[in-house]
């Protein structure tokens, strides 16, 4: 069928469109079965023809589709940094190219079907890395897309994301049989009992998360917990330096007494959001603040509750400790980390400190400052911020004194499947998370990171209770629905009983073993294809 010639810009477009209408916020994510279907087409097609050099043919139509999805999905980060967007755009299209790249000289040597079997793996591998390393952006993972629709991936407490990864590419793979000639043209004719048998196959996930999700009955303790949002203006009111800046001191006044509207002698636990003070607090001598003072008080009203707030806090290493990449040094204090804290403060006013482990790379962590620690210290002298926040390395679950133990994700942990497993693993029965994801203006950002939270609920089958500087503060139950979400700019309150669960998931248990698996599998499969290439050659 001979093709007009726009052809491959056609498809390259509408790749990247399938992506971004199948991903959250949106609630279809059944078109990604579709989205990487054309870019096969696309590498098939320039192999196929006599291109010149249809490598690098192949590598612009590829880099075309991966930006528009990275662009049309995740803009939004521009609110929050113009630079760290432009470079996050582009670096991260990049890096999704590598998989393809790898594809394709694996298919040249294997045949198309270890080809397809390469690239699954190496897609996979891409992922996981993502997760783990300092660079890590995983917000595109794969299996993120079903967020909006839980009901349809009940069986994530068996795989987890890598599971939804796994079943959008065997999908896109059989749509391609079945639309696409081997060249990579369209067909001419559909072939419709093909269509059909991939229809039922790719429905059967679907099929069984209902019966799962309509069967499910939610298990654990009772447990009534408050979330607060308080809805301060991050750019204009929050921070020391603001325009309009609040006095800490004042800030936590309001939110002792916007919790107050709806907490009662039964709640449990009370949230405030991340950052929630961030005037920089020693841990050791925060006993004795304002601040402190102001909770004790407050808590000796409510004396079954516990509080999980954010703050930023820092410690100072003692001459013999070596301090860790991440410190900063200052001349009359010597080498000290800040952090991006959760504070913990139990029915007996005892605080426990957990500080944020996974985060975001040049906004609270330059990558790698083992290996940039002169640049990191230039910034800081500069006063810049890039890199300015230490890590925890364990996963500190925080109980009260009916032993229900919580796990306190901040912001960004939360779309961390397997690092939120090993809260669970811990003992974590709840998931809270503080955030603020107002950086983002009023964006689809801050709708996705609520929809990902939906996703850990069902990886764990652990129930979610959300604090948000503004909008979306909710709760979530174990099937992964949104209870009580509030709306966007507004203050709100909002008290809910969530199930403490001590039941441990499969995956829970295993953590991301399709994409450990699979990473494995790589380095063997560009192995076995370039001894191949060589045993050939030679």
């Amino acid at each position: 069928m001979p093709q007009k010639p726009y052809y491959l810009l056609l498809l390259s477009a509408a790749s990247g469109l399938l992506f971004w209408l199948g991903w959250p916020p949106l609630k279809v994510p059944f078109l990604l079965f579709f989205a990487i279907a054309p870019l096969l087409a696309i590498e098939n097609y320039c192999t196929s023809k006599n291109y010149r050099r249809p490598g690098r043919v192949f590598f612009g139509y590829a880099y075309l589709t991966l930006f528009l999805w990275n662009i049309l999905t995740t803009w939004w980060v521009y609110n929050a940094t113009l630079a760290g967007a432009i470079f996050m755009l582009l670096a991260n299209t990049l890096l999704m190219t590598l998989p393809w790249l790898l594809y394709r000289f694996t298919k040249r040597v294997t045949g198309t079907a270890w080809g397809l079997f390469s690239l699954v793996v190496y897609w996979m591998t891409f992922e996981y890395i993502h997760l783990n390393w300092d660079l890590s952006w995983p917000w595109l993972t794969l299996g993120n897309g079903f967020a909006a629709q839980p009901a349809w991936v009940q069986w994530y407490e068996y795989t987890g994301v890598f599971g939804g990864t796994l079943w959008v590419w065997l999908g896109n793979i059989a749509v391609y049989q079945v639309f696409f000639t081997s060249t990579g043209s369209l067909l001419t004719k559909i072939q419709w009992r093909s269509l059909l048998f991939t229809a039922v196959w790719l429905s059967l996930p679907v099929m069984y998360s209902y019966i799962v999700y309509f069967n499910y009955d939610e298990t654990g303790k009772p447990v009534e917990v408050v979330a607060l949002q308080p809805n301060i203006d991050p750019y204009t009111e929050k921070f020391v330096g603001s325009e309009n800046f609040i006095p800490y001191e004042e800030q936590v006044a309001r939110f002792i007494t916007q919790s107050e509207e709806v907490l009662t002698p039964e709640t449990q636990f009370l949230l405030w959001p991340e950052s929630a003070f961030d005037g920089a607090y020693y841990e050791p001598e925060f006993i004795s603040s304002e601040i402190f003072q102001k909770i004790l008080d407050f808590n000796e009203r409510y004396p079954d509750l516990a509080l999980i707030t954010g703050m930023t806090s820092y410690i100072i290493y003692d001459k013999d400790t070596v301090a860790p990449a991440t410190a900063r040094y200052g001349e009359k204090i010597g080498y000290y980390d800040m952090f991006n804290t959760a504070l913990f403060v139990d029915e007996n006013d005892a605080e426990v400190y957990y500080h944020k482990s996974k985060l975001v790379p040049g906004v609270e962590i330059l990558p790698y400052p083992q290996v940039f620690r002169v640049i990191s210290e230039t910034i800081f002298d500069l006063g810049g911020t890039a890199g300015g926040f230490g890590r925890q390395a364990e996963r500190t679950v925080l109980y009260d004194t009916d032993s229900v133990g919580v796990a306190p994700a901040i912001c960004y942990e939360s779309i961390y499947g397997d690092f939120m497993a090993e809260f669970v693993r811990n003992g974590a029965e709840l998931i809270f998370i503080i955030t603020n994801d107002a950086w983002w203006g009023n964006s689809p950002g801050y709708k996705q990171h609520l929809q990902y939270a939906s996703l850990r609920a069902i990886e764990s089958r652990r129930s979610v209770a959300r604090s948000a500087n503004t909008g979306i503060s909710a709760f979530i139950n174990q099937r992964g629905d949104i209870l009580q979400p509030t709306e966007y700019w507004e203050p709100a309150v909002i008290r809910e009983t969530i199930y403490a669960n001590d039941e441990i998931t499969f995956y829970a248990r295993h953590g991301d073993y399709l994409a450990r698996t699979a990473a494995w599998l790589s380095p063997l499969v560009f192995l076995a294809a370039f001894v191949k290439r060589k045993t050939y050659k030679y």
